[in-house]
């Protein structure tokens, strides 16, 4: 009698168990499949953007004869556009000059990039400078000048170089630094923003899409 009992008492704690189990699976498939409890996917900042944003469409820069531009004209459908922060007294900023220029000589015919300065437009020295390094092949891309700094605060850009590469339905596919690196031709040194072209080119998501900016400080 004492082991016909013992026996009903462990069959219905397992029956319990079993029950219980049951219920918290239930209930744990309930809340990931309702749409107020689904995890987002961790948010890859850009500046003051996100990855996959579109490119504001309302940001005007202007050119060397003062003309008014919308940013948003160079995002034809048909390139991929890298706007990058630039200054000709900042080296790291030259050194990402001088890997645009190799991508250019690459056959990288399907990328535009468009330099913007946010500082230095009323000196005549640093003027000089960027019509010098233009002249001199040192960069190879327009430069467009930022008057006020209100692409600057838009975009949240603090250093020189610090890009954005827009895909070619205008939105932002990669952030940051252009490298790994401010050594290039060093072991290790990987070139961010042609590996994440790359990828798009292919049809494929960049496998770095964000690397904090470590050039020279904007105004600093």
């Amino acid at each position: 009698m004492k082991n016909k009992s013992l026996i009903l008492v462990s069959a219905a704690l397992a029956l319990v168990l079993v029950v219980g189990t049951v219920a918290i699976i239930a209930r744990v498939r309930h809340l990931a499949s309702s749409p107020s409890a689904q995890v987002a996917a961790p948010v890859l900042k850009a500046g003051n953007l996100s990855i996959g944003d579109a490119f504001p469409t309302d940001l005007v820069v202007k050119d060397g004869e003062g003309k008014q531009v919308n940013l948003s004209s160079f995002n034809d459908g048909e390139h991929f556009v890298v706007y990058t922060f630039h200054h000709p007294d900042c080296p790291c900023a030259a050194n990402c000059g001088a890997l645009i220029g190799e991508m250019g000589k690459a056959g990288y015919s399907d990328v535009r990039v468009i330099g913007i300065m946010a500082e230095g437009m009323d000196d005549e020295r640093v003027m000089t400078a960027l019509k010098e390094q233009r002249e001199s092949g040192a960069i190879t891309f327009p430069v467009y000048f930022d008057e006020g700094q209100t692409v600057m605060n838009r975009l949240g850009a603090t250093r020189t170089p610090e890009m954005w590469l827009v895909d070619k339905e205008g939105k932002v596919r990669y952030w940051g630094a252009p490298e790994n690196t401010l050594f290039p031709g060093t072991p290790g040194h990987r070139y961010y923003l042609r590996e994440a072209v790359d990828a798009l080119r292919a049809g494929k998501s960049p496998e770095v899409t964000s690397a904090k900016p470590i050039g020279c400080i904007i105004g600093g």
